[in-house]
C-alpha cells in the first residue's frame, strides 16, 4: 500500500533531491512549540526511547536527543538521511537514522517508548491511516505514546498537506490508542502562511 497522497508524492517528495534545504518551505530550524513543552514537562524524559517516523533532515530526532533521548529516525528518502547525519553530527548527537517505510518500519515490535510524528499523518492517503496507525502501535510498548502534529482544519485554504478535522486524527487511532490530549495550537509564522492552526494529539498505547 502506498502510505503518502499523490500530490505529496508527485509534487513535495521530490524536492529533497533536486534543492537546497534552505529552499524547501517545510524544513526550519525550530521544532514546535507543543514538542518542546513535553520535554520541559518531562513527557519525554531523558533516556526514553523515541522513533521519529519520516524525520527528514532530522531537525526533530537531533532536537530530541540533544535533550537526552536515544531517537531512532526513519525516512525512505536516502537524501534527506544524509542531511539528517550531517546535522546530527554538527550538534554532536549521537541518533540512528535508518531508511524505510512508514507502514513498514525496519524495527522490533514494542521496542519504543515514543513515536513521534511531526507533520507526516496530513499527508497519508486516507486509505492508509489504519495502517499507519497500526504501524505506529506496534512500535511501541504497552502505554507507549504516539505525539502526532499536523496541519488542522482551521488553516487557511492553499495547496499541500491535508487540512485534517478531529474525526479523521482520532477515528483511525482509537482501535490502538486512548486519546490523552487532542488540541489546536497556533505554531510560528511564515510568509506565505502567516496564520498557522496546527493540531496536537497525545495518544497512549493500549
Amino acid at each position: 500500500m502506498q502510505a503518502f497522497t499523490d500530490r505529496w508524492e508527485q509534487g513535495f517528495a521530490p524536492l529533497y533531491d533536486s534543492n537546497e534545504l534552505s529552499d524547501i518551505s517545510w524544513v526550519t530550524t525550530s521544532v514546535s512549540p507543543a514538542l518542546q513543552q513535553l520535554v520541559i514537562d518531562g513527557v519525554l524524559p531523558r533516556g526514553a526511547e523515541v522513533v521519529d517516523l519520516a524525520c527528514g533532515p532530522g531537525v526533530h530526532a537531533t532536537f530530541l536527543a540533544r535533550h537526552g533521548l536515544r531517537v531512532t529516525g526513519v525516512d525512505r528518502s536516502a537524501t534527506a538521511l544524509a542531511k539528517a547525519r550531517e546535522l546530527a553530527r554538527l550538534y554532536h548527537c549521537e541518533v540512528e537514522f535508518v531508511e524505510g517505510d512508514i507502514l513498514d518500519v525496519p524495527l522490533p515490535d514494542a521496542s519504543r517508548d515514543v513515536v513521534h510524528d511531526s507533520f507526516v499523518y496530513h499527508n497519508v492517503r486516507d486509505e492508509a491511516r489504519d495502517a499507519y496507525a497500526r504501524e505506529a502501535a506496534r512500535l511501541l510498548r504497552p502505554g507507549g505514546l504516539f505525539v502526532l502534529v499536523g496541519f488542522s482544519d482551521r488553516m487557511s485554504p492553499g495547496s499541500g498537506p491535508i487540512r485534517l478535522t478531529s474525526d479523521e486524527i482520532v477515528k483511525p487511532m482509537l482501535p490502538y490508542f486512548e486519546v490523552e490530549e487532542l488540541r489546536r495550537f497556533r505554531n510560528l509564522p511564515t510568509e506565505k502562511r502567516p496564520d498557522q492552526w496546527h493540531w496536537f494529539a497525545l495518544l497512549k498505547r493500549r
